[in-house]
């Protein structure tokens, strides 16, 4: 089978080609999934680097997500030919691949193999951090209604991003959502298509912290949804509210921190949770699956959420790819056609 390779040391996007590896094997409980269409993350940029390696035993693939038809199967969920969406900690990036029955989610009769390509990561992302890891929706003690919260999603025009923005105004119906982009064009599209309550380019609103606070009558945002890491904590601590959530998902700015992290963290009473999804096990992902089932897919047209897709890649153009990702170009998904479908499968 087709499949992603990469020549070390993998820093540039053109070190990525596409060889021949075996048709994977599959075990009990377990699917092999014919992929029609794939997805990157920024998760496959780290990987690529030798930053963020395969949990032990996976598969060394690129590729947290895939999207295609059931091939074979030992699961008693999963017949052959199902349409499903498939959650994997790797090997996506390729023609076929191994799933665990849990870590498979049914494609909706109304939805293309093209759209469920957009869903999968960054939605279930998006719910997790939501739903999971924040207490906004736990309705805990002293906590204010999602509707009367405020909320910061940095990357607001990414897969990720988007999907957070969607579920928060159109699901959860919250008020006040601010979000940080790098262009003039991704400011204009959240505040005017996303409908975020005010957009701020850093690169040209470096002090979008103080913005934030003149914004929220000086008292702060209730949550921080952060995808950045050490270029933003300052900020990040300068514009929460007290007793604020940052909730910690990614590190595109860094890991290392310098001056009073920990003073700032304790002088507002922030809580710092940190989470990612591509190690959780089998049975939290299948958790998380079924609740985002429930709760958002299965109500997807109904909440009025859209899929969105920044730009369509083949398989052959992987290194182009990763390349659109890094320049931080993109509004939403960048998707990775990987074969064509079966006409009998596909709408």
């Amino acid at each position: 089978m087709r499949a992603v390779a990469i020549r070390p040391p993998g820093l540039q996007p053109e070190s990525l080609y596409i060889n021949q590896r075996q048709i994977p094997s599959i075990k009990q409980n377990e699917c092999l999934v014919k992929v029609v269409y794939s997805a990157i993350n920024r998760a496959d940029i780290m990987q690529r680097k030798g930053l963020y390696p395969a949990p032990v035993g996976e598969s060394d693939i690129l590729g947290l997500e895939a999207v295609g038809y059931v091939s074979q199967t030992k699961s008693s969920l999963w017949q052959e030919k199902a349409r499903v969406m498939a959650l994997v900690p790797g090997g996506g990036n390729a023609e076929y691949v191994a799933v665990n029955e849990k870590n498979l989610i049914r494609v909706p009769d109304w939805m293309s193999f093209r759209n469920a390509a957009a869903i999968t990561e960054a939605w279930l992302t998006a719910f997790q951090l939501l739903f999971w890891i924040s207490s906004v929706t736990k309705r805990e003690l002293g906590r204010k209604p999602v509707e009367e919260s405020t909320f910061l999603v940095h990357a607001g025009a990414s897969g990720v991003g988007t999907s957070l923005i969607q579920i928060l105004k159109k699901v959860l119906g919250a008020k006040n959502v601010f979000a940080t982009c790098g262009s003039e064009y991704k400011k204009k599209y959240l505040e005017e298509s996303l409908g975020v309550s005010r957009a701020f380019n850093y690169k040209v609103e470096e002090n979008f912290n103080e913005l934030v606070m003149n914004a929220t009558g000086d008292r702060g945002v209730d949550v921080v949804f952060d995808c950045v890491g050490a270029s933003f904590w300052q900020k990040n601590a300068d514009c929460l509210a007290v007793d604020g959530e940052w909730i910690f998902y990614g590190a595109m700015g860094g890991v290392r921190v310098e001056g009073d992290f920990f003073s700032k963290i304790l002088r507002k009473r922030i809580h710092l949770k940190a989470t990612t999804l591509k190690t959780r096990s089998i049975d939290y992902k299948y958790g998380l699956i079924k609740d985002f089932e429930s709760k958002v897919l299965d109500k997807f047209n109904e909440y009025g959420l859209e899929v969105l897709i920044d730009k369509e890649f083949e398989l052959e153009q992987i290194g182009e790819a990763h390349k659109h990702m890094e320049s931080n170009a993109n509004i939403g998904k960048i998707i990775i056609k990987v074969s064509n479908p079966d006409t009998k499968q596909e709408l």
